[in-house]
């Protein structure tokens, strides 16, 4: 990816946003189903959306054949979709990340007490759901992808922080 000054951190001029709102974290809050994006500055077409489709916490999941258990505590169960625009290749530099990641690391859990110091990313959370549930681990131009990430967890409820580039998005769960 670009260094942050070339990702637009304002709204695209003819979006009908008027400003681009940030939680004390410094992340956009979305709620589940609602468009993110990462545009260039200067830019009002995005080259990566990215949505929250639902967030589930379960104690158990069905496994790949297996019966599993999660190792913190609770399965955080996120339905995602994301797509990268093609043409990404066209405006970013040569030698840039031209995917984004959606693994259960690129994630991260706030509690009331801040954020989840455990390792979310288990053998029991990735082999929770086969393949064809799973959302791909990442996207690249040209692509999308719809589907599951799950995250092992301690908590039930909270924010759930998806900030590939540094500063992203955010949606409360478990309430």
């Amino acid at each position: 990816m670009r260094d942050s000054d070339d990702i637009a951190i304002e709204a695209p001029s003819g979006s009908g946003v008027a400003s681009i709102e940030l939680s004390a974290s410094g992340n956009i809050a979305k709620g589940l189903g609602e468009s993110a994006g990462l545009t260039l500055a200067g830019s009002d077409r995005a080259y990566f959306e990215f949505a929250v489709e639902g967030v589930s916490v379960a104690s158990s999941c069905p496994g790949r054949g297996l019966q599993l258990a999660p190792r913190n505590g609770h399965f955080v169960v996120i339905h995602i979709r994301a797509t990268m625009s093609s043409d990404v290749i066209e405006v970013l530099p040569s030698g840039s990340d031209l995917f984004m990641p959606l693994t259960a690391d690129a994630f991260e859990l706030v509690g009331a007490d801040g954020p989840v110091s455990v390792e979310t990313q288990t053998d029991a959370s990735w082999a929770c759901f086969g393949p064809d549930a799973l959302a791909d681990p990442f996207v690249g131009p040209g692509e999308a992808t719809e589907g599951l990430v799950v995250l092992d967890s301690p908590i039930t409820s909270g924010t759930l922080v998806y900030a590939p580039s540094g500063a992203g998005w955010e949606w409360v769960f478990g309430e």
